[in-house]
């Protein structure tokens, strides 16, 4: 049992010296176009909407070259919990957006082999916050949503109205989390 946690406790100290992939999120898309999956991921990045935050700066700078784009976002809001004082947090976001062509034969850079094109981000902190897989999640079911959505589809005819954003603060509500 004290190997275990040894050897528990040597990897946890190692990887994140290493800069491994522990603040790394990817989703393929079988089928998509790479294009059309670029713009999604650019529009998302630039959009400032965060569920249950306020967003203070949002900072995208893309590479359209390499389709990268260098994501700085700080946000911030108040916490309420039953039992506990309202509590402020801010936070600042840095993270890298990658959209990957397709590679069945194998990257020639990497030998990474990725049957469809896919989104990567990653976390440029050598510690993410606790919560980036949870919001880079939120970003790569913005981009399911953008890349998906009939209205923003090339060549589909558009309903007549957009269902709301999650996720917006309607005028005069609060912006405290649930």
């Amino acid at each position: 049992m004290r190997l275990i946690a040894r050897v528990v406790a040597a990897v946890a100290l190692i990887l994140p010296a290493t800069g491994c992939a522990l603040g790394t999120v990817s989703r393929p898309y079988p089928g998509a176009n790479v294009d059309r999956l670029w713009e999604c991921t650019v529009t998302v990045a630039e959009d400032p909407a965060v569920e249950q935050w306020h967003t203070v700066e949002n900072n995208a700078w893309i590479s359209r070259g390499d389709r990268r784009v260098e994501l700085m976002r700080v946000i911030e809001r108040v916490l309420e919990q039953e039992g506990a004082k309202p509590e402020y947090q801010r936070q600042t976001w840095s993270m890298t957006l990658r959209v990957l062509a397709a590679m069945p034969d194998g990257d020639p850079e990497t030998g990474e082999v990725r049957r469809d094109p896919q989104v990567r981000i990653e976390s440029r902190s050598s510690r993410p916050p606790a919560q980036f897989w949870i919001f880079a999640d939120a970003m790569l079911d913005a981009i399911d949503a953008r890349l998906n959505d009939p209205v923003q589809r090339p060549g589909v005819d558009a309903p007549g109205k957009r269902p709301e954003r999650a996720g917006q603060v309607a005028p005069g509500e609060s912006l405290q989390a649930p």
